[in-house]
């Protein structure tokens, strides 16, 4: 037995990779640095009124709102900064006025929530927004997002007017993981904007000239599902730096366009890998109204679509599923993409108990990771031989690539040693490649 590493003072079991995944603490992707409200003793609301005074309160007491039951919202715009909304199982904010034959009175009551610019750090999770339907007014979205450092995770967005969740302006480092998008009320036709059918769900970026501070939206799509109903932009974007990974596509609408990228004034990229297209009409259109170039990458996708130009993989670690394994795992009603987390009363958050949880293939717990008791090195126990290669990496939690590693014909029972005494202090991300799996942790050097 090969022992690289003698001491260890902490033992971390590995979780599979979709178990890890499916509930995930911090957000993976550009919007890793959110942290929205922290632990701070959360308010529950019920109420509309108790969640708009919760919204504008900038109070410690208000940083993290839970919200119960069904909350019938008229559309509310404010700057949140350091702030978690979170929603009790069940939870849904909803806007469902329109006006049919009335486009302007239709636009000026929709909407549900928009996150104004100047916010940042901002977490919402497990809540299913409501709308009233798709209708083409230039009314609102169900959210609007244009602040920065934005984490929306374990969310369902109905039949938003305008569109379900859309990101403009100042928006910018956003992740979106593990989201349903879907209309299950008709479209409804003859309003002022002039499409019949405005089932169009995500869009990035108001126009080909709408650029956010840094020039190109970073916007990580994470385990996301466009389900039926879902027509276009999923997402459409402009002037835009796009990942999409283990997502998932199942819309019957006919002509349904799933990815839509124009250049914009800055240009647009976007990556896409471990993602099925399983039933939607175009996996990808360009809009060359737009000007500006594109480039587009399918990598390990499932019916997607070609390349274009050239696009090179985000830098920071994420876990990504399986693509044969994402259509299972998405769609499963208890703990798939949606409002499918567990939320306690006082805020703890656990993922639902489902059978993909328990599948054994997906929980292996084997290989164990450590931390040395002086702090100068990680370590990694396999109790059974690996004859493929190993690869290991190690991310600051910026998403900077500091180090990689590759091994290969690991012995059973074999630790391997990395050395982490050259590191600053602060806390790092780490995967490790194997036998077509990923692991994926965090350690903390001090």
């Amino acid at each position: 037995m090969k022992i690289y590493l003698l001491v260890f003072c902490s033992l971390i079991y590995s979780i599979s990779s979709f178990g890890q995944n499916y509930y995930m603490a911090t957000p993976q992707g550009f919007g890793t640095n959110t942290t929205g409200g922290g632990n701070a003793t959360p308010v529950t609301v019920s109420t509309y009124t108790a969640f708009k005074n919760a919204l504008l309160s900038t109070s410690a007491a208000n940083a993290v709102i839970l919200v119960s039951g069904t909350i019938d919202c008229d559309y509310t715009s404010v700057q949140l900064n350091n702030k978690s909304i979170i929603g009790l199982p069940g939870a849904k904010l909803r806007n469902t006025q329109i006006t049919v034959g009335n486009s302007a009175l239709s636009a000026a009551n929709s909407g549900i929530l928009n996150i104004k610019p100047n916010s940042n750090n901002v977490i919402i999770r497990n809540l299913i927004f409501e709308g009233p339907g798709a209708y083409d007014v230039d009314g609102r979205d169900n959210l609007t997002n244009e602040g920065t450092n934005i984490w929306v995770d374990h969310c369902e967005f109905q039949d938003g007017m305008d569109g379900n969740f859309d990101n403009k302006g100042a928006a910018d480092n956003i992740t979106i993981s593990w989201c349903k998008f879907t209309y299950l009320k008709a479209p409804i036709a003859g309003g002022s904007g002039g499409s019949n059918d405005h089932r169009f769900t995500n869009l990035v970026g108001s126009s080909a000239t709408d650029v956010t501070a840094d020039g190109h939206y970073s916007i990580t799509f994470q385990n996301c599902y466009w389900a039926n109903g879902c027509k276009e932009r999923m997402p459409r974007a402009r002037n835009a730096e796009l990942h999409l990974l283990s997502c998932y596509y199942n819309t019957s609408v006919a002509s349904a366009k799933a990815i839509g990228l124009g250049g914009g004034t800055n240009n647009s990229t976007c990556y896409v890998e471990n993602t099925n297209f399983a039933n939607v009409a175009n996996a990808y259109t360009y809009y060359s109204g737009d000007g500006g170039t594109v480039a587009i990458a399918f990598n390990n996708c499932l019916n997607g679509a070609s390349n274009v130009g050239s696009v090179s993989a985000p830098s920071y670690s994420t876990t990504p599923v399986p693509v044969n394994e994402v259509e299972a795992l998405l769609t499963d009603p208890t703990c798939g993409a949606g409002a499918t987390l567990q939320v306690s009363s006082s805020g703890a958050i656990s993922p639902s108990s489902c059978s993909t949880l328990s599948n054994p293939k997906l929980n292996e717990q084997n290989i164990r990771f450590f931390s040395a008791m002086d702090d100068k090195s990680i370590g990694i126990y396999f109790p059974y031989a690996i004859n493929n290669k190993v690869e290991l990496e190690i991310y600051s939690l910026n998403g900077q690539k500091i180090s990689e590693h590759k091994y290969k014909n690991i012995l059973a029972n074999d630790t391997l040693k990395i050395s982490i005494e050259n590191l600053a202090v602060g806390a790092y991300s780490c995967n490790i490649k194997y036998n077509d799996k990923i692991e994926f942790w965090k350690f903390v050097k001090n």
